[in-house]
This record gives C-alpha cells, structure tokens and sequence, in this order.
C-alpha cells in the first residue's frame, strides 16, 4: 500500500509546484496532504483525496500569502534542475518560469481550477469536488481564469533545438561582455527580473528594453566569470545557467526564448537555491 501510494507523491508534487511556484511551500503542502491520508478513515480513493487535500492546502497557502506586498524587488518562482525535462508539450509549458509567473495574475481558486483543468485535465465535475465548489462555477471559474490570461500567452515558442542554439550564443555573449550582440539577441520587448529577496544584491526592479537588459546582463555575467563557476544547465524546461561558488549553488539563470530571447530570470536569493538540485518536477 505505501509503495502504492508513494507513487502518486510525484504528480502531488506537480500539482503543489505549479500551484505555489516554490519547491519548499509545495513539499510542505504534499507530506501535509499524506498525513491526512494516513489518519482518515474509509478512503475510497486515495489518489482522490491527496489530490483535493493537496490543492486545497496550495488555495490556503495562497490565500494567507502576502509576498507580492512584502517581498523585496521582483519575485521569481523558485527554478528547479530539469536535466530529462517534460515530454508532453503543455505539461512542459506550464513548467517554464513564464507560465508560473503568467499564474500570478489569477486568484487562488482560479489558479486552482484552471490547472486541474488544462494542465492536468480534470473534467469539471471532479474539480468542482475537489475545490468544494458547483461544476457549473467551476467552468465559470475556468472561462474567466482563461479570459483573463488570454493576452499573457507566447506568440511564438521556439523549438528546443532552436533555442537552445540561441541561448548558448546569448550566454557566449555575455561572458564575452558583448553588449551589442547580447541586445541584437533580446526581444524587443525583453525583460530580466533579478530575485535576491532582500537577502542579497540584486536589481530591485525589473530590467525592461533591449540596451538596458544587454548592459545590465554583461555586468552580471562580468562579475561572475572572476569568481565563480559556470555551467549550463536547463532550468524549469528551458536553457539555463547556474553559478557555483565553493561548491554551493548561488545563481540561476534560466532564459525564455521567444522570437528572440524575451525574458531572462535570475534567482539569486538562497531561500530558492536550497532545494535546486534535489526536488523532482514534472
């Protein structure tokens, strides 16, 4: 039974992450959910109940959260060591940094449903269980979550081939300090958001426009190619970079590539950096 059951703590954990856009908060939210699985009586379904016990925990975590009106500079969901990466397309797109923070936007019972429903395909009855909800505002829920959405979705995402090719040139470019070729390679509407969390230095505000982002990104990588390592790496599905310092992890880079580079996100902040390399996404 518990090899049974252990085998659904891996798409609890997809849900959980997708929900929160943090490892630590969505391990916390799947070993609360087990837990009340082990001390409930008559279960039906046990991949039931940790799924509604699941989401219902990330709704109440999100609800009580504040970190929009207290966290210090921009916020970044916490990036994780994708090496295998998702196969199937939407699975992997709604894994991305892009999509997470695309998910800012909707409240959490929204978010909740939305997910269950396009990401995972719940039909509305089981997410209108699960959210403790009518299915009929349950696919009001998801209508709207949609609307709302409509105008943040990619234009263009390029293959991974293509991307990939673009990224190890724009990173190439960096560590060359090449601010030319490092803005004819952003987007024009490019953007590097820089998450330190007040708890090291990084940009307080989001870094918008070609010249700037070029200028602000061969500094970056200026002041790390003195100390640190570097290696590439592919960060929530996308291409990536980490830097090492004494064997520890202390930036992340990952890089959203869409008819150009769109958008870089930078994790500096050590709170996001503890579990980079142990949690396992889907």
């Amino acid at each position: 039974m518990n090899a049974d059951l252990n085998r659904l703590r891996p798409r609890m954990m997809s849900v959980a992450y997708r929900m929160l856009g943090s490892v630590v908060d969505a391990e916390d939210a799947v070993q609360d959910a087990f837990l009340r699985l082990h001390t409930a009586d008559d279960v039906a379904s046990p991949e039931g109940f940790l799924v509604t016990a699941t989401t219902r925990r990330c709704i109440d975590k999100l609800r009580t959260t504040r970190r929009r009106k207290e966290y210090i500079g921009p916020w970044v969901p916490e990036p994780v060591d994708t090496k295998s990466g998702a196969h199937d397309g939407i699975l992997a797109e709604s894994l991305t940094q892009a999509f997470l923070l695309m998910l800012e936007r909707l409240s959490p019972d929204e978010r909740a449903a939305f997910l269950l429903r396009t990401v995972f395909d719940y039909d509305f009855a089981r997410i209108a269980e699960v959210v403790g909800k009518s299915e009929a505002n349950v696919r009001q829920i998801v209508s709207r979550a949609k609307t709302r959405l409509a105008n943040d979705k990619p234009r263009f995402h390029s293959e991974s081939q293509e991307a990939d090719g673009l990224a190890e040139r724009f990173i190439a470019a960096c560590r060359a300090g090449e601010v030319s070729q490092i803005e004819h390679m952003f987007a024009d509407d490019a953007e590097v958001l820089s998450d330190g969390g007040g708890k090291v230095s990084a940009a307080r505000v989001v870094i918008r426009g070609r010249s700037r982002a070029a200028r602000f990104m061969a500094g970056v990588f200026s002041k790390r190619r003195q100390h640190d390592e570097m290696h590439s790496t592919t960060v929530n599905g996308e291409p990536g970079v980490v830097f090492v310092s004494g064997g520890d992890v202390i930036h992340v880079v990952s890089l959203r590539i869409e008819n150009g580079v769109k958008a870089v996100y930078m994790t500096l902040n050590p709170d996001k950096l503890a579990r980079w390399s142990v949690a396992e996404i889907d």
